[in-house]
């Protein structure tokens, strides 16, 4: 019998980690989430804004994956709601790659963007993370309209819109 090595397993983003911003504008993501990167990454994530006050945080493959689809024939730059889009979403981005200690900095304007001070909540999102104003985080909590056996359900229902699509 040959002995095949055990692929790496690839642990999605979960939970949350309150931290902090340094005076340099730099953030250590937490072990987990450096864990979690494919080593397609290498070691690079793309910061975007998110929908509400947050940074979205997609490794780097995950990023151009989405992108790739998103652009399959190679001629949606020639739209006027591409260009809308990639103002926002690609404009605003930047790459970084984590240091040696596992480090970023963000550039203050899109923290500025976000509403993110210096105390933060990093949120795994499965295929990626989100990086929260920690008050913001909290609210956001707050203010959620569902419970954890709704959120199941929504889980369950989305399956089988996929299985029936």
């Amino acid at each position: 019998m040959v002995y095949m090595p055990t692929p790496r397993l690839r642990l999605p983003f979960l939970s949350q980690y309150p931290a902090s911003i340094d005076d340099k504008g730099r953030l250590s993501i937490p072990a987990d989430y450096r864990h979690a990167l494919p080593e397609e990454a290498d070691g690079t994530i793309i910061l975007t804004l998110g929908s509400l006050s947050y940074l979205n945080a997609f490794p780097l493959d995950f990023f151009n994956a989405v992108w790739n689809k998103a652009d399959a024939d190679g001629t949606e730059f020639a739209t006027l709601s591409s260009l809308e889009r990639d103002t926002l979403l690609l404009g605003e981005a930047v790459h970084r790659t984590l240091d040696t200690q596992g480090r970023i900095t963000v550039p203050q304007r899109l923290l500025e963007q976000a509403g993110i001070g210096r105390d933060i909540v990093f949120m795994g999102r499965r295929t990626h993370f989100t990086i929260w104003d920690a008050k913001a985080f909290e609210d956001h909590r707050k203010q959620l309209r569902i419970t954890p056996g709704d959120a199941w359900q929504r889980l369950i229902d989305q399956g089988h819109k996929t299985e029936h699509s």
